[in-house]
């Protein structure tokens, strides 16, 4: 009705285009009056309708329809995201303890390996032959030393010629045992049960004292190791949960902090943290990327709304709410003290109060003290 009257007055308008400019000043405020008053008939029409017949459809123009939540008490929590990696304790690279020629590779890439099981094998010659000759000496020292033993043990002989015999066989045990260390050496065995994970040693050719020559590794020991920020120190104990994404595999899996560092890396400004490698069917391998996301609040009974809720006007943040005061339900703004947001929820720490009615679907169509009618969110 009211939209036609406007058309209607468009075209009045139109027509005393022709007049003096006073006359269109004097019809304009004559057509303002009638406007006016036409419009107190038609709100005064309406509401007679609204209370013979509430269910009257054509009765839209003051009634926003909105759906309602009722805010109730519920635990919250906060969690941050870090990128973290898969790391084993038991990763070694193990390096030539002497020089030497590489004579035999024993395993390949990818083979699994127990603790002492020979690796690679260097060039040593000329210590095998030097132990051959030292045991030949170290027969012939041992056993002039136990003819001088018992010559001494009947007073036979002197003193100088038993412990010049005794001295001659333990020099050459030292020796020989010396030897047979550097030998070993010269041999390259697993310190752990694991798997060859690179060969950098090529067959033939001289490897010197520090040289790397192969990597074994340990699957059975893998952890999580994460850069956490600074700010958040304090903020994380052992024992604490996280939930760990790997994109990998499309996986996420719950598991715990096992360590927190207490050093600030200078260069990023952050802090170690240690997570266990819960035991999934995840094949997991040192340097597997995964995204953690560790809880650094928690409140048992927190008052939490919906984020997308949240407005903002010049005195600050703001939900809407229902006022049931009169006859006709009113939006009404709640201004609110918000807190952490996750999830789309935000956690309110002041300005709200549990069984707070607010206003949900039709929160963006609604401003202070407009009418609503609360209606089923289907119907919005």
């Amino acid at each position: 009705m009211k939209r036609l009257y406007i058309i209607s007055l468009f075209f009045t308008l139109a027509a005393c285009s022709s007049d003096g400019l006073e006359d269109k000043k004097k019809k304009l405020d004559e057509l303002k009056a009638e406007a006016s008053q036409l419009s107190q008939q038609i709100e005064q029409l309406e509401n007679e309708i609204v209370q013979s017949d509430p269910n009257y459809q054509g009765f839209t123009r003051q009634y926003t329809l909105i759906s309602t939540m009722e805010v109730a008490p519920k635990p919250f929590e906060h969690r941050f995201e870090v990128r973290a990696s898969v790391a084993s304790r038991k990763n070694v690279l193990i390096s030539a303890e002497t020089n030497g020629r590489i004579s035999t590779i024993h395993v390949r890439e990818g083979d699994q390996v127990k603790r002492g099981q020979l690796l690679i094998t260097q060039d040593a010659s000329i210590l095998e032959n030097s132990i051959q000759e030292l045991e030949t000496q170290l027969d012939l020292a041992t056993t002039l030393y136990q003819k001088r033993a018992r010559l001494w043990e009947q007073n036979i002989g002197s003193e100088i010629q038993y412990l010049e015999a005794k001295n001659q066989m333990e020099t050459l045990q030292k020796r020989l045992a010396t030897t047979k260390s550097q030998l070993r050496q010269s041999r390259i065995r697993a310190p752990f049960n694991g798997v060859v994970d690179d060969i950098e040693a090529k067959l033939g050719e001289m490897a010197m004292f520090g040289a790397p020559m192969i990597r074994i590794l340990s699957t059975q020991d893998m952890h999580l190791e994460a850069d956490v920020s600074e700010k958040y120190l304090g903020r994380l104990q052992k024992g604490d949960s996280v939930d760990l994404y790997f994109s990998s595999f499309d996986v996420q899996v719950s598991s715990a902090i096992t360590a927190v560092g207490h050093v600030i890396n200078p260069q990023n400004r952050t802090f170690s943290v240690e997570i266990e490698v819960p035991d999934t069917k995840i094949p997991y391998k040192p340097n597997l990327v995964g995204i953690v996301r560790i809880r650094d609040y928690y409140q048992q009974d927190a008052l939490v709304v919906p984020s997308e809720l949240i407005q903002s006007d010049n005195k600050g943040n703001f939900v809407y709410g229902v006022d049931n005061s009169d006859e006709s339900p009113k939006a009404v703004k709640i201004h609110i003290s918000p807190g952490r947001s996750y999830k789309a929820e935000t956690e309110v720490l002041d300005g709200l109060q549990a069984g707070a009615v607010l206003i949900n679907a039709g929160h963006r169509e609604v401003t202070e003290g407009a009418l609503v009618q609360i209606a089923n969110r289907e119907l919005l």
